[in-house]
């Protein structure tokens, strides 16, 4: 009788705990339990020229994690995995291995080695590369290396890679840490190729048992441009070989060279190449164009320049005068605002002094009467200036920026 009526109480207690304090009390008990979350990356858009050709790719590339805490509480395979580790892995340093476990022995989070290739680590696991070998033996393989190792787990995440290296470098940018675009299609169309991270849950439930839920990650979309391989590697390669040729002369070939083809019946560009350009799979390297002691003894503003004039695009950063290609834009002007008629006649005695200055024409000696058909066929700087005379400089000026220069282009780069 003591020990029921000891029971009735005890339930009876238990009753106006849960009623008064259930709610608190399961907090402390899920606080208590083990929880686990692992970010999985979204994989980056490609980058493809007008046939699909593959200009930028994110490959699979995964970090080495320690987890010295199940490690420790498996002693017996300490030394099989840390000899695992170096024999997969040559640039971890098995003895900081061995310090961590000493030292930080329930720490459950260390990075040994970053962007491992895939095929590295799946050695590890045990996996043989040799496709002759049966699915049995892989099966013993990767059996016997779960038995020998612990504590070790890769974490997966991508790496920006561009299959031809140096080729349409600033126009197509590349990325920075945390798949950042830099310059180019990487940077215009950044939200395009990114994407959106999952996550991975793992968690003991009321019950004791463990429960898993998996947010899948959202991978960016791809970017197809107009680009054309074929026509923009020989385009730099005939960039690369007048510099180089000037070079071996002792000349200079040139501070910047930059040529741009597009197609006529869309304006689609087909090609656009830039003289001097980087490898995009290590953006940052100087010493194709300075020394190691330059580079050494450049401060981090004479670096960040040097690599700012190397990234740009020289296509569509830069101004240049158009020279006498802009002299249709006159003659339309004057045509179009009525100022010329079409039957003027000019004399041109090669020269014309404007502002205190001679503007010399090419033939010094002076083309002679000229009509406005004459003066474009022989490229006539006189001719052309008085032209300029009667349009006014105010018409002159609207009609520049009518026709668009100095105008932004519109074009989808940075």
């Amino acid at each position: 009788m003591v020990v029921c009526v000891l029971f009735v109480v005890l339930i009876g207690r238990l009753g106006y705990i849960e009623y008064t304090s259930g709610e608190r009390y399961e907090r402390i008990v899920l606080a208590q339990q083990k929880f686990d979350s692992q970010v999985i990356p979204f994989q980056r858009g490609d980058i493809t020229d007008v046939h699909g050709t593959v200009l930028a790719t994110s490959v699979d590339v995964y970090n080495v994690v320690l987890d010295c805490k199940v490690l420790n509480a498996n002693e017996k395979k300490i030394d099989s995995t840390i000899a695992r580790l170096s024999e997969c892995f040559p640039q971890i340093d098995t003895g900081k291995v061995r310090t961590l476990l000493a030292e930080s022995p329930d720490k459950q989070y260390t990075i040994l080695a970053k962007k491992v290739p895939y095929d590295d680590m799946r050695h590890f696991e045990g996996y043989i590369k040799d496709p002759n070998v049966s699915e049995e033996s892989q099966a013993e393989s990767v059996a016997k290396v779960r038995e020998e190792v612990a504590g070790i787990w890769f974490e997966k995440e991508y790496e920006r890679q561009y299959p031809y290296k140096s080729l349409a470098a600033s126009l197509l940018g590349f990325t920075a840490s945390g798949n950042v675009g830099m310059g180019g299609i990487e940077l215009y169309y950044n939200g395009e190729l990114s994407g959106t991270n999952g996550r991975s849950y793992g968690y003991i439930n009321m019950d004791s048992n463990m429960e898993s839920a998996v947010v899948e990650p959202q991978n960016g979309h791809n970017v197809s441009s107009t680009i054309d391989v074929n026509i923009q590697t020989i385009v730099e390669r005939e960039i690369q070989n007048w510099n180089h040729l000037h070079e071996g002369t002792g000349q200079l070939g040139s501070k910047n060279t930059a040529v741009l083809m597009m197609d006529p019946r869309d304006g689609s560009v087909l090609a656009m190449a830039n003289y001097p350009s980087f490898d995009l799979n290590n953006p940052w390297n100087l010493k194709k164009y300075y020394s190691s002691e330059t580079i050494a003894q450049m401060s981090e503003d004479e670096r960040n320049d040097s690599l700012n004039r190397l990234w740009q695009n020289f296509c569509i950063t830069s101004t240049y005068e158009p020279g006498s290609t802009f002299k249709p834009f006159t003659v339309a002007c004057g045509l179009e605002t009525g100022a010329l008629k079409g039957n003027e006649w000019y004399y041109c005695d090669g020269n014309e002094h404007i502002a205190d200055f001679d503007v010399h024409c090419h033939n010094r000696n002076g083309h002679g009467m000229l009509d406005i058909r004459g003066a474009l066929v022989n490229s006539c700087n006189d001719a052309l200036m008085q032209m300029s005379y009667v349009i006014g400089a105010d018409r002159f000026a609207e009609y520049q920026r009518l026709f668009g220069f100095g105008q932004r282009t519109g074009i989808d780069l940075p």
